[in-house]
């Protein structure tokens, strides 16, 4: 019919009006704290779940967010693969995991092993990939309902370029947790995302040395891994202050697999363990840091 109207032509958000829907969702939550690392298999999100979990058994009230989305691995090591999708008219809600625990994930949204395909049937998604992993973290951090949560860990994809894109997301975002495992390699990729981060204006709160240290399975003895990296003089160059270093242990690792972490347990039991006692000590470590004025303003 003549005159009659078209359809409507979607209309895009802007980067404010992303941020503005984030940081409403994000309203009742103290802190963001980001747990970055320069390259992948460093045991970054192993890191990330302990730490949440060391806040929860300090009494607080941490929510996880799992964004590495091609890769998701937070759901498996805290027991919650299969869990079904909370969702509700006004948002997703997150799934409860260990010691109250709130924790999302994109591993919720997929069927067993199925891979997230960013680039459709025909390859016609390739040229607009990192667009679709930004929109779809976005949308994770501004349709799940948080609630009031004293602090949100940030477990994020390995990579430099990372931590400035998801604090280009978030309204306000208090620091990060760098992680690395000593050596020349990892170190390298650990100076780049500094670099990256310090030039993106983001708070470093320090960094987490993993694997640097075995845990004899036998009589609990600690001793080197394999050849350290001169991680001091690095730390040095860096500006970093050293927060934790977590030892291999095999019962940590093998925890992890089995869903049940080391630290997900009664808070008033002691958790046994050298890797258990440094995540309580991190977390400590995490919650007195200051974040640094922004802008002259207070945090």
């Amino acid at each position: 019919m003549a005159g009659a109207p078209g359809p409507a032509t979607p209309q895009l958000e802007t980067l404010a009006q992303v941020r503005a829907r984030i940081g409403a969702r994000l309203a009742d939550v103290g802190r963001c704290v980001a747990v970055a690392s320069g390259k992948g298999g460093v045991g970054k999100s192993l890191v990330a779940v302990h730490l949440a979990l060391a806040l929860a058994r300090r009494g607080l009230r941490p929510a996880l967010l799992d964004a590495d989305l091609n890769s998701p691995s937070v759901a498996k090591m805290l027991g919650l693969r299969g869990r079904p999708l909370r969702a509700a008219d006004t948002g997703l809600r997150p799934v409860p995991g260990p010691l109250g625990l709130a924790v999302q994930s994109m591993d919720f949204f997929l069927q067993g092993d199925q891979p997230l395909a960013w680039d459709g049937p025909a390859g016609e998604g390739s040229a607009w990939r990192s667009a679709l992993e930004e929109a779809a973290l976005a949308d994770l951090l501004a349709e799940t309902e948080w609630g009031a949560r004293d602090v949100l860990v940030i477990d994020l994809p390995p990579g430099p370029d990372r931590l400035p894109a998801l604090a280009n997301l978030l309204p306000s975002l208090a620091g990060a947790v760098a992680v690395t495992i000593p050596t020349e390699v990892a170190m390298l990729s650990l100076a780049r995302a500094v670099r990256r981060a310090r030039e993106a204006r983001i708070p470093l709160i320090g960094l987490v040395e993993n694997l640097g240290r075995a845990v004899c399975g036998q009589c609990g003895a600690e001793g080197p891994l394999y050849r350290e990296a001169p991680s001091e003089a690095r730390l040095h160059d860096l500006g970093l202050e050293m927060l934790a270093r977590v030892p291999f242990d095999p019962e940590l690792g093998a925890a992890a697999d089995a869903g049940r972490p080391l630290l997900a347990v009664d808070p008033a039991r002691t958790v046994a363990g050298a890797a258990g006692k440094v995540f309580e000590e991190l977390a400590g470590r995490v919650l007195a840091w200051t974040p640094p004025p922004a802008e002259g303003e207070s945090w």
